[in-house]
């Protein structure tokens, strides 16, 4: 960012991006033209991070397949494609090329849900330029998670349940934060003063609990996930 004579402290970054997608997209083509350079890691993190924002995507709770009718679908391609493809480093995550980037200057922005940040951490362990801003285009997403299942003929369902209860209560969840950066699903963790005090000097010395406590309370749509 400094060398593309834009703000690279994460205050001034947040100021930046403050806005909508089409926010994040301008300061992309600035980048881009400044520096000859991506962005963005990859267009589809970008279609990601769009359509955790949308409450129905491609289907509804009554089984009606809506992929190829939703409008707010159609936009979200129409964006990426228009805009965030052409100021992205890699069409997909997760590729080799991709993952040797982190280490370089291939791209400069990550969408960085709670758990990504220990992936970065551990794909470029010696690089000391990453920081976390607190901003996300439209405010916040929701982006994955992890879930526990009981099999309903399980030999200790009840016991099961229990174990899955205390897995999940606040306590624990911030505990896991802390140990491996499992950012909590439960609100009341967000109060938390291990959670919210937590530094993360990987990424600058950034509090990254507070953060994401932040983000997570700027949702304003829980997406509908089909079985």
């Amino acid at each position: 960012f400094e060398a593309a004579g834009l703000p690279s402290e994460p205050s001034e970054v947040e100021a930046l991006f403050d806005g909508d997608w089409n926010t994040y997209f301008d300061v992309a083509d600035q980048y881009r033209e400044a520096s000859g350079k991506a962005m963005i890691d990859s267009a589809n993190s970008v279609l990601q991070g769009i359509v955790n924002q949308i409450e129905y995507t491609y289907d509804e709770p009554d089984g009606t397949v809506i992929a190829t009718s939703n409008p707010e679908i159609a936009d979200a391609y129409k964006s990426v494609t228009e805009r965030a493809v052409p100021n992205s480093a890699y069409s997909a995550q997760w590729g080799d090329d991709w993952i040797a980037s982190f280490q370089g200057d291939d791209f400069a922005t990550v969408l960085c849900p709670g758990w990504m940040q220990g992936i970065i951490a551990g794909y470029a362990p010696d690089q000391a330029n990453w920081k976390i801003a607190n901003t996300f285009p439209n405010g916040g997403g929701n982006w994955g998670g992890s879930y526990l299942t009981i099999p309903a003929n399980g030999a200790n369902v009840e016991e099961a349940q229990k174990l899955a209860d205390w897995l999940s209560a606040p306590e624990q969840q911030v505990e896991a934060f802390v140990n491996v950066g499992a950012f909590p699903s439960q609100v009341e963790a967000y109060e938390n003063a291990d959670l919210t005090g937590y530094v993360n000097d990987y990424f600058g010395g950034a509090k990254t609990g507070e953060i994401g406590a932040d983000r997570a309370e700027a949702v304003t749509v829980l997406p509908y996930k089909s079985a």
